[in-house]
């Protein structure tokens, strides 16, 4: 099977929960993994050479026994981190499948997934871009502090973030600021895939049961599956984080570097998003 669906992004937005949700309808397999990150972690000639590999992590159509995924979220009720998830199959029903991994919205050119998935549809689901920030420096530091190096040096947020503030006036790229200027991923993803194969999404559209029991009456709309979600599962969250904590002066000062970008969005999408 090809994956009918990628939820590409974007990071700290609750892609995991998402993805949880989606695996509670009954017509939706799992990949293995639910971040691969195969297209971001590796460089175009090792793709074009091993994409089969990324392929295999998917459902076979042939093979009618249960699938598995192996799952790294942890939720609000303090469940393990590392589990894994069995998806039991029922013979005869027609079954999509997909993946998330999230960096891919901030990571990935566009053009190079539309190469190997022309056919795939895009979800996308976005926050407050500042507690967004906030919560992506929080996951490299836990990184950071079980041996993970391999970008540098994760020190407090308000001094990794003024630095970020100043590499980005000087047009340099940034790990925890620029995920967020969402409206620039978007329409680049939008011009290679097109509005019609993408989905946004924000996180008050699974805030609750009954908001995210609505996103997903969209997601199967959007996907053509039938009604039937878990209805049950909404109200868990995996990987949730907490608000962000710093200092009055460095939120108006992201809310404000966030605020042209924020209004464009707004634009785009049709919809107020409350964030300021």
């Amino acid at each position: 099977m090809r994956p009918t669906f990628f939820i590409i992004g974007a990071n700290k937005c609750g892609t995991s929960s998402l993805y949880r949700y989606l695996l509670g309808h009954p017509s939706v397999l799992p990949c293995a993994e639910k971040e691969p990150n195969f297209f971001g972690a590796h460089d175009p000639e090792y793709i074009a050479q091993h994409i089969d590999d990324y392929f295999a992590l998917f459902p076979t159509v042939d093979d009618t026994g249960p699938v598995t995924l192996a799952w790294e979220a942890s939720d609000e009720a303090g469940r393990g981190k590392h589990t894994t998830l069995t998806v039991e199959r029922s013979g005869g029903r027609p079954y999509i499948t997909g993946e998330a991994t999230a960096s891919t919205f901030h990571d990935v050119s566009p053009a190079l997934l539309h190469r190997y998935l022309p056919d795939t549809k895009l979800i996308v689901v976005v926050r407050d871009p500042v507690e967004r920030a906030y919560s992506h420096h929080r996951m490299y530091q836990r990184f950071y502090a079980a041996g993970y190096d391999e970008e540098g040096p994760v020190g407090d947020f308000e001094s990794d973030v003024a630095a970020e503030l100043d590499a980005h006036r000087r047009g340099a790229p940034t790990r925890y600021l620029g995920p967020g200027f969402y409206i620039d991923l978007l329409e680049s993803w939008e011009e290679v895939y097109g509005t019609d194969r993408m989905l946004v999404l924000t996180t008050d559209d699974l805030a609750d049961p009954s908001a995210a029991d609505a996103a997903m009456v969209r997601i199967e709309g959007f996907l053509g599956l039938p009604d039937g979600h878990d209805t049950a599962i909404l109200g868990r969250r995996f990987n949730r984080a907490d608000v962000a904590t710093m200092s009055p002066s460095l939120r108006r000062t992201l809310a404000d570097l966030y605020r042209p970008y924020n209004e464009r969005l707004e634009r785009h999408l049709g919809r107020r998003l409350g964030w300021q």
